[in-house]
């Protein structure tokens, strides 16, 4: 199954994954053109949510989805990733949190934030996510959430949620690796069930957003002494979330 190459298709419309599917323009060409597969040619269809099917391609557009191969669980603790809106580098940002294993992306609206984006571009971004998923063989692709004002989700997770804040120049505050391992010891040792981490936009929080955010429970951390770029810092941070997510359970 492993060298199958997949294509990610939604569980609305694989249905109950028994009739013949029709593809869509795109990904009849990503198959035909791409791959150069022909009729009859074996691949793989993952639905964005831990299952895996075998399918064969068919004439005129056509697939048949004939088993199905694999069904996994999410990974736990998700890992929830808040980003603040950026002038540039968003959309390469979102893909590699994806990449590395983010379980749901979050773009806030800082009071920093340059970038208003409107609904067309909100779906561009869903669309990122998706080839993002597509491209590393994910079988759970992250859910993107609507643009909301910063504010309005400090107050969001939930008492099973930990919660963190990445700031610069606070050198005496704990790194997000340490402030991650402490997490291990929460709960009798189950820990969190989620983790959530807020990184600002390129002139970085407000002091009234730390304020606010601090006042909620959230945990101010540091990603190191450098002064990182913000979509640098998205990405140090996924990957120490995700590395350290995938040691506390081998």
């Amino acid at each position: 199954m492993a060298e199958l190459r997949r294509l990610l298709i939604s569980p609305e419309r694989l249905g109950d994954a028994t009739a013949p599917l029709a593809l869509d323009p795109q990904e009849r060409r990503y198959l035909e053109r791409g791959l150069r597969l022909r009729p009859g040619a074996r691949f793989a269809i993952s639905d964005g949510a831990g299952r895996l099917y075998e399918a064969s391609l068919q004439e005129q557009g056509m697939a048949s989805i004939e088993t199905l191969s694999q069904q996994f669980n999410a990974a736990q603790p998700q890992l929830v990733l808040l980003q603040g809106l950026m002038r540039r580098d968003l959309e390469i940002t979102l893909r590699m949190a994806t990449e590395l294993g983010v379980d749901r992306i979050v773009p806030l609206k800082a009071d920093r934030s340059v970038l208003t984006p409107r609904e067309q571009r909100h779906e561009r971004w869903r669309s990122q996510l998706r080839e993002a998923t597509e491209q590393c063989e994910r079988l759970w692709r992250p859910e993107l959430l609507a643009v909301k004002p910063a504010d309005a989700w400090w107050s969001e997770p939930d008492a099973a949620a930990a919660r963190a804040l990445a700031t610069t120049r606070h050198h005496t505050l704990p790194s997000l690796a340490a402030w991650l391992n402490q997490q291990q010891a929460v709960g009798s040792g189950q820990g969190p069930k989620e983790i959530w981490l807020a990184i600002g936009p390129e002139a970085g929080w407000s002091e009234d957003e730390v304020l606010a955010a601090g006042a909620q429970g959230w945990t101010t951390v540091q990603l190191g002494p450098s002064i990182l770029r913000t979509a640098t810092a998205a990405v140090a941070a996924a990957t120490l979330m995700t590395s350290w997510r995938s040691m506390r359970n081998p």
